[in-house]
């Protein structure tokens, strides 16, 4: 989208409206911020391609932000590992920065007073539901998330499609906030979402929307296509289009970390 085109933020788009992913972009990118799991991965593997995508982006002066639903814990490994200095995790309730020092901080995003009686609360549901659906079960990352909880339909098990998607919808009808992913259902309590994390994250400093771009996957980068007018779905987002309603401006062909890698020779080309 061009800069001085109407912003399409917050519209409904037909899934016919996904646009390939142009050779190049008619706008600059400054941040680019990403879901992980099956759009930085594919079939549980960071490709070679990907890391190298990241390094490219990074010495181009480019910040990539991680948005995920991911753990406390797998954010903390992310980034002491790879080349990037913020991200943005557990759905929004928090994000880390690493100093020059290389020192990591967190910050949070959700209540800490209310965080302890929320897991409480939301643990409790967990028993309810996986009583209903005994096929879904705890995320092996459990144990380090410090804000919400998730639930494994596709990492380690294979969830049929329509249960995972009936659990999801039982959880919001529970009264709290579920999103599916390609491979996890993430539940929380609380207003704060992916895109309210990276719109307070950008508020800290000198950027705004119309400096980013933002790629995912699944449902539960909703709020980001939602939010961000120029927005990206990796190939594999296609099974996921017809239950969405806020859709990514374009499509790459390549699936997984491998469409993270199109779209990072596209930003450096560019």
């Amino acid at each position: 989208m061009l800069k001085d085109e109407p912003s399409t933020s917050g519209s409904i788009t037909p899934a016919s409206m996904v646009k390939a992913l142009p050779d190049r972009l008619p706008f600059p990118v400054k941040i680019l911020f990403t879901d992980v799991d099956d759009t930085l991965t594919w079939e549980g593997q960071l490709p070679p391609e990907t890391f190298s995508a990241l390094h490219r982006l990074r010495d181009a002066d480019i910040d990539v932000v991680p948005v995920t639903g991911g753990s406390a814990g797998w954010c903390d490994c992310l980034i002491k590992t790879w080349p990037i200095k913020s991200i943005i995790g557990e759905n929004g309730a928090l994000f880390m920065e690493k100093d020059d020092a290389g020192v990591v901080h967190t910050y949070y995003l959700k209540d800490e007073a209310r965080i302890e009686d929320d897991l409480v609360q939301l643990k409790r549901i967990g028993e309810a539901l996986q009583q209903k659906y005994p096929l879904i079960g705890y995320t092996q990352d459990q144990p380090f998330r410090l804000t919400d909880i998730a639930f494994d339909i596709g990492q380690t098990v294979s969830v049929p499609h329509e249960i995972a998607r009936q659990a999801t919808e039982w959880l919001v009808l529970e009264g709290l906030q579920a999103r599916q992913s390609s491979i996890h259902i993430n539940v929380w309590l609380g207003d704060h979402s992916k895109a309210t994390a990276a719109l307070a994250w950008l508020a800290r400093g000198d950027y705004d929307a119309a400096d980013c771009l933002f790629v995912g996957d699944s449902p539960n980068d909703e709020s980001m296509f939602e939010k961000f007018p120029a927005s990206v779905g990796v190939a594999n987002i296609e099974r996921f289009l017809k239950q969405m309603t806020y859709l990514p401006t374009f499509k790459t062909k390549s699936a997984g970390g491998y469409g993270f890698a199109e779209l990072a020779e596209v930003i450096v080309r560019s």
